[in-house]
């Protein structure tokens, strides 16, 4: 386990019920894209997703359940620096990949997880990225707009997404709604 979050578990044990290190492993790195509203009006999506610059992600696990997801970033020294824990994208994103596992396109070929954030626009979604097609599954909370955990196209994400990027790129800067 890396040394920035083996020390927060153990100076915040209150904060995940009494886990204990040697109860969590650290597994399945990935890589967290960012995408901006624009991109969604542009129509291409998944083409205009860049990569967190030096982040990565990983799940902590406890025993076969997702316990954490830390986020770790690369200094300019190489070293490693602990950004965030999260408890509950860890779950969320433990629950869309059961559901993905169940995919009849899954089961027939490979696919590359990333996590797709889109945070200007409160999404969050695994994005399932494969050879011949993409799959993007959103996250918990859906706000009533699209189904959490149900797979999607491309063209769908974009068509929901659409008329909120809108309001967001006509909102004034530095406005929350």
């Amino acid at each position: 386990m890396h040394e920035s979050t083996a020390w927060f578990l153990t100076n915040n044990p209150h904060l995940f019920s009494g886990a204990k290190i040697e109860d969590l492993s650290i597994v399945d790195v990935y890589q967290s894209y960012n995408v901006m509203p624009k991109a969604v009006l542009s129509g291409s999506l998944l083409l205009n997703a860049r990569p967190a610059p030096k982040r990565w992600m990983y799940f902590i696990m406890r025993g076969t359940n997702a316990f954490a997801i830390a986020e770790l970033k690369a200094n300019d020294d190489n070293s490693l620096e602990l950004v965030e824990l999260d408890r509950g994208l860890a779950l969320a994103l433990r629950a869309a990949l059961i559901k993905s596992e169940q995919l009849p396109q899954v089961k027939k070929q490979d696919y590359d997880f990333c996590f797709l954030n889109l945070s200007p626009l409160s999404f969050w979604a695994i994005w399932l990225h494969g050879k011949a097609d993409d799959i993007i599954i959103p996250l918990s909370p859906d706000y009533g707009l699209w189904n959490a955990n149900q797979s999607y196209s491309e063209k769908e994400i974009i068509r929901i997404l659409k008329p909120i990027a809108e309001d967001r790129m006509k909102a004034p800067r530095g406005t929350v709604d």
